[in-house]
């Protein structure tokens, strides 16, 4: 009798050991579902943001050519001027690192 409810206790184990090695699996399976679509909404997210970087600095790229070009200009409308503020540039900023 004791060996009959040994053996049926052994056989519910192993259903059960059977029932949670399926169960691991779904979890498993669940979980590495879960991580492709977190790294997928973050890969997108992150080329979003890639792209939005993108257009504002090719906007500033713009402003940039733009404003050299404004300069350029002024340079050659007014080259003693242009001399002028860059010998005083220079004269300021020598100053500046001869104190040091």
């Amino acid at each position: 009798m004791a060996e009959r409810n040994l053996d049926a206790e052994l056989g519910r184990l192993r259903e059960d050991l059977k029932q949670l090695q399926a169960d691991l699996a779904e979890l498993k399976r669940a979980v590495a579902e879960a991580g492709r679509a977190e790294v997928e909404g973050v890969k997108a997210r992150l080329e979003e943001e890639a792209r939005k970087l993108m257009l504002e600095l090719e906007e500033a790229a713009k402003k940039l050519r733009a404003r050299a070009e404004e300069l350029k200009e002024e340079v050659e409308e007014r080259p003693l001027l242009a001399l002028a503020a860059a010998f005083g540039l220079g004269f300021l900023i020598g100053k500046v690192l001869d104190r040091r």
